[in-house]
């Protein structure tokens, strides 16, 4: 189990900023020789924790594939470059994304072409909270929580006087990577933290075409609209009669055709006779040698004739295109480490440019009236980002007190965040955010720990650009909480609760120009008083075994963007139009699991089922205005269920080295519930976009001085389809097999060289995730090998 910081109580309690974790694990033992991804079994939220040492075998460069391996979790997939967690379904505004438990500058949930504001080679470990963490984090964590433990603030002193790690990387098919840190001791209790990485690649390589080969079906994008807008196409296409319809042809029309100037419509028919009014009799009509029955006379009258299909900006096959990206980072934090208590703070830079693989017009043609139509210029989406951190924690710890510990945290964000038409500024996000948590732990009695706190957060964003679709806003956020743990020992239960506050304003000035939709609808000020509540019960059987059920309440107030959003949203192509009266989110989770923990053997397995009320989603209209869709967002019921399993078998071969097997399997349905014609009609069923079931398998071992990480993960075709006014289509199965091998060179005397080779999709798999939005226009990344140095220095 992760080990506390500087001040955890030796009478149970646990440190932050996960101090709602249960200090004792009874069901589930860590494993010492191999260091996987720890699944705890116990109280105060189910944690999955990932170790530096396994993030050097799965990590990537955004947040989201790093942590797809995790059953339950996958990847938002926003091209190469753009992918946020996606947990059990739910992701951007539903799941919390921290950093030291303070909430980061996270714009996916806004627009999913932004990147999570956090640098991976500064990542200690990860903790994940897969049903909600509201009472922890508020309602935005109301479909859980990411918290990222980095190493800025240093919170214990080291044994030795300073620690230098570097790391070179360069792979066929992800560029080039650098990264430096350094831990020193400056003087007696003063601790200094450097460091820096940076990154750079210019183009991602597939095995085929970038777009879906069902893009080029003329009996799909012909007369599909929404099709040719996610496939980026430009298809010249008109209806024509179907004449193999009709069973007959009329022979009346056939004699009077240039008479009466008759068309085709006229020329075929249903009836076996016509009429001649020259005489008054009824003769036959010729047969239609052409006519196929059991059509629908209604449905398939017509049919699509496409004369060309036709990709608005030239594709080359074997890579991604606008797939180039780079950034670099650089902190420096100092700390005072005292008996009693830790005081730190920390600033971090961090700059990003990167292309998404689509494409938008700077602004729309204007009427021609008339005159010939200038050719329409679509240019390359880019994403360009600058951030800035400041950051403070200190935390004190009492002796012979009823309180046992205090804990202070702080955490500035000022950023700029802009998407661009190649290199041409559309719009521009300016934030600036404050966040606070305070954190008093409770002096162990007898059977019973917790932890009380506050939290407050301020935001302000101001746009700017010629196709800004948010006006400027402020959000305030203010949530009290507390945790308590009971543990007797073959008994525990938690029992948390938490109050919010929230506050969404809108300040609409004169460079916001609104579209013709609901745009937002007046812009009101919203007010927004939300309660999480979270119950759990652990029967822990003779330390081998657990039974543990939960129940959480939670409350989501909307977002800005799904209240006032109102314009061309042009990096997803689509007329975004908030909706300024939409209720709070109430979600009711029971969970139910178990796990099985013996010598060699660990099972685990979980049932999940929350009803949503006021689920918010964005809709089709149906409607589209020159190249964008026009969506809303809407709220409807929904219930999401599901289920996850794990199994792992440990060995230990002696000279032939020390082995675990594992395997893993999980399943997620997001489904309407509500009595809505127009749900059905838009979106189906189902939500569209959900991610396809999964299940994987791992080999991990280590022999002598080599560590071997293998892994196969198959994704399955999608059986809950949802719509996009038309019925959505499931991408194909597809497997990924990821491999490591490192050896590690202990014979220095200062320090560690690990040599590591590694490779990704080996089998070049033509993969495109369910759940992307650009799914038709970008595949995951193809076959990538790459080799690296690390250096320790201590």
């Amino acid at each position: 189990m992760k080990k506390a910081v500087i001040f955890l109580i030796g009478g149970g309690l646990i440190s932050s900023p996960t101090v709602l974790k249960a200090q004792k694990q009874t069901t589930q033992k860590t494993i010492q020789d191999i260091e996987s991804v720890e699944i705890q079994g116990r109280l105060n939220h189910e944690a999955t924790t990932i170790p530096r040492k396994t993030l050097d075998f799965i990590q990537s460069n955004t947040l989201g594939e790093t942590l797809r391996k995790i059953p339950g979790i996958q990847n938002s997939g926003y091209g190469p470059n753009a992918g946020a967690p996606v947990i059990r379904s739910l992701s951007g505004n539903r799941v919390r994304v921290l950093e030291n438990g303070m909430s980061v500058n996270d714009l996916s949930g806004i627009s999913p072409d932004f990147n999570m504001d956090i640098e991976m080679d500064n990542v200690q470990s990860i903790n994940i909270y897969k049903n909600s963490a509201s009472v922890l984090y508020g309602g935005k964590a109301i479909g859980g929580a990411i918290d990222v433990e980095t190493n800025y603030i240093a919170r214990q002193l080291s044994s030795k006087k300073f620690n230098i790690n570097a790391l070179l990387e360069g792979g066929s098919n992800s560029g080039q990577r650098q990264a430096f840190s350094a831990k020193g001791t400056l003087a007696k209790n003063w601790v200094l933290t450097v460091g820096a990485s940076n990154q750079k690649q210019d183009i991602v390589r597939i095995p085929g075409k970038s777009k879906d080969s069902r893009c080029y079906d003329p009996n799909l994008v012909g007369f599909n609209s929404i099709l040719q807008s996610l496939c980026q196409l430009n298809v010249d296409s008109r209806n024509v009669l179907n004449i193999s319809l009709f069973p007959y042809i009329s022979q009346f029309a056939i004699d009077h055709m240039i008479e009466y100037e008759l068309s085709q419509d006229d020329l075929y028919t249903f009836s076996p006779t016509y009429y001649n009014p020259s005489d008054g009799k009824y003769y036959p009509n010729p047969k239609n040698d052409k006519y196929i029955s059991g059509q629908d006379p209604t449905k398939d009258r017509y049919r699509s004739e496409v004369n060309s299909i036709n990709d608005i900006v030239p594709q080359k096959d074997g890579v991604i295109p606008n797939s180039h990206s780079e950034s670099n980072s650089f902190y420096i934090g100092t700390s005072y480490i005292g008996k009693s208590f830790y005081v730190g703070g920390a600033y971090q830079n961090s700059y990003s440019y990167f292309g998404v693989p689509g494409y938008a017009m700077p602004k729309m043609p204007a009427h021609s009236h008339g005159k010939p139509q200038k050719k329409i210029e679509y240019l390359p989406i880019n994403i360009k980002s600058f951030s800035h951190k400041a950051m403070f924690e200190s935390a004190y710890k009492f002796n012979n007190f009823p309180i046992a510990s205090i804990k202070l945290n702080y955490m500035g964000v000022f950023s700029k965040n802009m998407e661009l038409l190649d290199r041409y500024k559309a719009n521009q996000f300016t934030i600036q955010q404050h966040n606070g948590r305070l954190e008093i732990a409770q002096q162990k009695l007898k059977f019973l720990t917790g932890t009380t706190g506050v939290e407050v957060q301020y935001r302000d964003m101001e746009g700017k650009g010629s196709q800004r679709y948010l006006p400027n806003n402020i959000s305030r956020e203010i949530g009290i909480f507390t945790m308590q743990h009971l543990d007797f020992n073959f008994l525990e239960l938690d029992l948390g609760y938490r109050n919010d506050h929230v506050q969404r304003r809108a300040e609409a000035d004169n460079t916001y120009k609104r579209s013709r939709g609901l745009s937002g609808g007046n812009l009101n000020r919203r007010d927004f008083t939300l309660n999480q509540l979270h119950a759990a019960a652990q029967w822990n059987i003779f330390k081998k075994a657990y039974l543990k059920v939960q129940y959480n309440h939670s409350e989501r107030a909307p977002e800005v963007n799904e209240l006032y959003s109102g314009n061309n949203h042009f990096a997803i192509l689509t007329e975004e139009n908030g909706d300024d009266r939409l209720d709070k989110e109430t979600a009711n989770t029971i969970e139910i699991g178990g796990g099985l923990n013996l010598k060699n053997i660990r099972l685990s397995a979980n049932w999940y089922h929350t009803n949503y009320k006021n689920y918010i989603y964005l809709a089709h209209t149906g409607l589209s205005r020159e190249v964008f869709l026009v969506k809303e967002w809407r709220s409807d019921d929904t219930e999401v269920n599901g289920i996850e399993a794990e199994a792992a078998y440990k060995i230990d071969l002696q000279k032939f080295g020390k082995w675990e097997i594992g395997s893993y399997y999980d399943l997620v349905r997001n489904i309407s519930v509500a009595d809505s014609s127009i749900r059905k009609w838009s979106d189906g069923d189902y939500m569209p976009n959900m991610p396809t079931s999964r299940l994987g398998f791992s080999l991990t071992g280590s022999i002598q001085n080599f560590s071997i990480n293998v892994g196969l993960d198959h994704y399955l075709k999608q059986k809950y389809l949802g719509k996009n006014i038309n019925p959505e289509l499931p991408m194909p199965a597809f497997s990924l097999l990821n491999a490591r091998i490192a050896y590690e060179d202990n014979s220095l005397k200062i320090g560690t060289i690990e040599y590591y080779i590694s490779g990704s999709n080996l089998l070049n798999t033509e993969a495109r995730l369910q759940n992307s939005q650009l799914k038709f226009l970008s595949p995951m990344a193809g076959i990538n090998i790459s080799v690296g140095v690390k250096i320790k220095i201590s």
